[in-house]
């Protein structure tokens, strides 16, 4: 199987982490995607995010209506910071995962930001990675030791935030079409971002 891992804070998932995820999944091709929400997250210490557990369950109500979309938590039972070579790691010598192969989502934001992650040049050795390419991105600002190990699959821009939803439930606006159906009700019912 030819498995796509697609990580993030998802505080919440939205559209347009759905719409990517598809796109990137019948574009590549991939078999399926799976889901992984961080569960300390490295580069957000000093950021207040909702619980982990909380944050899966939405990722959970988001895929559920996508045969090819898993969920998995094993960033959330971790008891420290997430690194992503450490998951990919993890997954490889899995009973459940360990015989896919296994291609790693990033959107343009990590990719730029990939030095600062834990073993960059052991990750993209390590997994094959695609890079969410989208309208007016530019390749060439990207550190030339990671640009040339990744593929690009072009995806719509979409210009929702995770933030903007956040301000907006707060606000008492309406996130109706920015998250599935079943995540907004589940907000609502859990009184999430007020």
């Amino acid at each position: 199987m030819r498995t796509g891992l697609f990580g993030g804070t998802f505080d919440p998932i939205h559209t347009g982490h759905i719409i990517i995820a598809e796109t990137v999944r019948s574009d590549f091709p991939l078999d399926r995607i799976l889901f992984i929400p961080v569960g300390i997250p490295p580069h957000k210490e000093n950021t207040q995010i909702t619980p982990a557990r909380t944050r899966y369950r939405m990722v959970e109500l988001a895929v559920d209506a996508y045969p090819h979309f898993n969920v998995s938590d094993c960033e959330i039972r971790k008891k420290d910071v997430s690194y992503t070579i450490d998951t990919v790691r993890s997954l490889k010598s899995s009973d459940t995962w360990g015989k896919d192969d296994f291609y790693l989502i990033i959107g343009m934001d990590s990719l730029l930001e990939l030095d600062t992650w834990k073993k960059p040049e052991a990750l993209l050795q390590e997994i094959d990675t695609i890079l969410v390419g989208r309208p007016g991105f530019d390749l060439e600002a990207v550190d030339p030791r990671f640009r040339q190990r990744v593929a690009v699959v072009q995806t719509p821009l979409v210009d929702i935030s995770s933030t903007e939803i956040r301000r907006r439930v707060r606000e008492g606006k309406s996130i109706r079409t920015w998250v599935p159906d079943a995540v907004e009700a589940y907000i609502r019912e859990k009184g999430l971002y007020l």
